[in-house]
């Protein structure tokens, strides 16, 4: 089987606004997160933050999203 190359996921086609800062929703630290991140562990307070602008709505209708994102997703 062919290898499965989403333009979606591929950092060749991301955007410099795909990479960007929160505030850690429970110190106010600054997060990194990239738009393919669910969660990062915020190294203020060590808790678990989710990424706000996580969009996998693509999974939702590509056929391929079982071999991009995993069975679980």
């Amino acid at each position: 089987m062919a290898d499965v190359h989403c333009p979606g996921q591929d950092q060749r086609y991301w955007r410099p606004e795909d990479i960007f800062l929160v505030a850690c929703p429970h110190c106010a630290a600054e997060i990194e997160f990239w738009k393919d991140e669910p969660v990062r562990i915020c190294s203020g307070c060590k808790k678990e933050v989710r990424n706000p602008r996580m969009d996998l709505g693509c999974a939702k209708w590509c056929r391929e999203a079982d071999k991009c994102l995993g069975k679980e997703k």
